[in-house]
């Protein structure tokens, strides 16, 4: 009984800690271009949150493994999103909103303990659809947090879905405190136990294209595609629907996921997913009117729902149960790179040569990368199965 209520606890913790996280995402990037003329800085402030996402998430899964506890770490963790959300909705400044936008990143690093201390309660070969069935959680509040945007700023403008990610935040750390975590052993970690995860194909392949999604998914839907449609007359209300939708779809796929895992192999819904990403960018990048761009974005999520799922589980689907949390630290904190280099670079490519030829650059360097990561993970597991036979 204490295992079944501490799944739905924290199915229930994860959606409101990525409500959270993403009340306030579709409209922060016009946001915060009301500060400043230059894209270079609205991607400099965008790119906190990935990068302390990528600072944090590999000292998370250690912590975790070392102590055989993930809880007290949850606790700061999501103390973090509502505390970073609460100083950008009081900061009117470039450095206050990019202060408020790295602590939020600090809470995203969360992401890695909750994955591990939610695959306990599952067996082993359970571990990717535990994992699509957490981020089913994690998506439905992101959709949810997405989708109200436009109407929040609306009745209170920008600050009001600051405050109320807040609120969310403080509602999950009540909640936190009730799970009933299985205690794991403590393992001590070296240096050489990370380089050996770090440099395992079997870990690191998956995390490589979780990269690259990563990085085309910040440059596009929530680094640059709101500017873009703001420039095209889109309001507030068009562009949370954009990114709810975005979002939508990815529950969608996730739900997909936990549905059709057990009967497809994970090789072909990767390299499906994958090709839809592209295709989503291509549709992005050939609109010419608000309404020609809604299907690009609903395609992006789809894909990324089915693709990102599958990565988590992968990434961990060969370590030993004690090794996890460390796993999905480097898997996490590698993916947290290119979340931070895309809107980052991005802004400044964009400053240079437009949003759109941006977009169609990004997507050109996507779709070589991944497949060469894909052909690389397939050949790896094709090796692995024939050892075994």
């Amino acid at each position: 009984m204490k295992e079944k209520s501490s799944i739905a606890l924290f199915l229930a913790v994860t959606f409101l800690f990525w409500a959270s996280l993403y009340f306030y995402v579709p409209t922060l990037p016009t946001y915060i271009k009301m500060k400043t003329p230059q894209l270079s800085m609205v991607g400099l402030v965008l790119s906190m949150y990935g990068l302390w996402m990528a600072v944090v998430r590999l000292p998370m899964g250690l912590s975790g493994d070392v102590i055989g506890w993930g809880k007290p770490l949850i606790l700061l963790g999501v103390f973090f999103s509502a505390f970073g959300a609460f100083v950008m909705g009081k900061g009117s400044t470039i450095g206050w909103l990019a202060t408020g936008r790295a602590l939020t990143g600090l809470s995203a690093g969360t992401w890695v303990l909750l994955i591990t201390v939610f695959s306990t309660f599952f067996d082993l070969d359970q571990s990717v659809f535990a994992s699509s069935m957490l981020t089913l959680s994690a998506s439905l509040g992101r959709m949810v947090g997405t989708g109200s945007t436009g109407f929040l700023n609306q009745i209170g403008g920008y600050a009001l879905s600051f405050y109320l990610a807040a609120g969310t935040g403080c509602l999950a750390l009540v909640l936190v405190l009730f799970v009933h975590e299985k205690r794991r052993a403590p393992r001590r970690v070296t240096p050489a136990s990370i380089f050996h995860l770090l440099t395992n194909r079997y870990v690191l392949i998956p995390t490589l294209i979780s990269v690259v999604v990563h990085y085309a998914d910040w440059s596009v839907t929530f680094g640059f595609l709101p500017v873009m449609v703001n420039e095209m007359g889109a309001g507030d209300i068009t562009k949370s629907l954009l990114i709810g939708t975005n979002i939508a779809s990815i529950t969608a796929a996730n739900l997909l996921n936990t549905l059709v895992l057990r009967k497809m192999k994970h090789n072909a819904l990767l390299i499906l997913g994958a090709f839809l990403f592209f295709s989503g960018m291509v549709i992005i990048i050939s609109a010419r009117t608000v309404a020609a761009v809604f299907p690009g974005t609903i395609c992006m999520g789809f894909a990324f729902g089915i693709v990102y799922p599958i990565l988590v589980g992968l990434s961990i689907q060969k370590v030993a149960r004690n090794e996890r949390s460390t796993a999905m630290g480097i898997h996490q904190s590698l993916y947290a790179i290119g979340m931070f280099a895309g809107p980052w670079l991005s802004g400044i490519l964009a400053d240079h040569i437009g949003i759109r030829p941006m977009f169609s650059i990004t997507a050109g360097f996507y779709l070589c990368a991944v497949y060469c990561l894909i052909f690389l993970l397939m050949r790896a597991r094709r090796t692995k199965s024939a050892a075994v036979l």
